[in-house]
């Protein structure tokens, strides 16, 4: 089972909730960094003990019972619920699955913009970028692994975030939009175009969020890429039209 309720608790009310010391606790801040640095922010409570010298997990679920209980006093917000009416505290700064006894917390879209804000950006985790597979590599039977080369640049989180703030996370070709299909996991969950490719650059240079990049969803942006010189967006939305 997926845990995707919603929480009424936006990026701002959690900003101001983390720098309110009698709300988030330096245990807390410790936690909620581990979490925020893991790869797609999501880890496990035994995980979190591990790296903290902590033999069991009890203290972590504890500790953010305990926080979430704060934010929850203090923003007057409901939380969700189990079937038998009691809050699901985890579930207030997490979203969560269980898989083979096993139950990752994945931090809530929201909470993890604010932590971008409390501890600085985080580059290397969580970036969307084009795969692109070398055509000349000799061909692979099937069941051996897939060689794939990819061209590196480093794509900017903070104008990520710009783009989305002015644009939208709808996809600008097809309106395809992944929070309304997905609810709370799907948030902000775009593909960020560059209307002038970083490799054809090849160069450091200063993007504008507003004028070089697009929210484009993964599939429009496969296309997009599906040839040398990339399809422009208006292209791109003419083939779904016929036109």
């Amino acid at each position: 089972m997926f845990y995707n309720e919603p929480l009424e608790i936006s990026t701002a009310v959690w900003i101001k909730m983390l720098q309110d010391k009698e709300v988030t606790t330096e245990n807390d801040l410790k936690i909620l960094k581990l979490v925020y640095e893991s790869k797609n922010h999501e880890i496990r409570a035994s995980e979190i003990a591990s790296r903290l010298n902590i033999p069991h997990h009890g203290p972590i679920n504890l500790q953010i019972s305990r926080f979430s209980k704060r934010v929850i006093h203090n923003t007057g917000v409901q939380p969700p619920l189990r079937k038998d009416g009691k809050p699901r505290w985890w579930h207030v700064p997490f979203l969560g699955y269980e898989k083979s006894g096993r139950f990752p917390w994945i931090m809530r879209p929201e909470l993890v913009i604010a932590c971008e804000e409390i501890f600085g950006q985080n580059d290397t985790e969580f970036v969307y970028s084009v795969e692109v597979s070398r055509e000349d590599v000799s061909s692979l039977t099937e069941g051996t692994v897939r060689q794939v080369f990819v061209n590196h640049y480093e794509r900017n989180r903070r104008a990520r975030r710009i783009c989305i703030n002015h644009c939208g996370s709808k996809c600008v070709v097809c309106g395809f939009d992944f929070e309304k299909t997905y609810e709370p996991i799907g948030k902000d969950k775009i593909h960020i175009h560059h209307l002038v490719p970083l490799s054809e650059i090849q160069k450091e240079y200063e993007v504008d969020p507003i004028r070089d990049l697009r929210p484009v969803c993964p599939n429009c942006h496969f296309i997009i890429h599906s040839k040398r010189e990339p399809f422009t967006i208006e292209e791109v939305r003419r083939m779904m039209l016929g036109k």
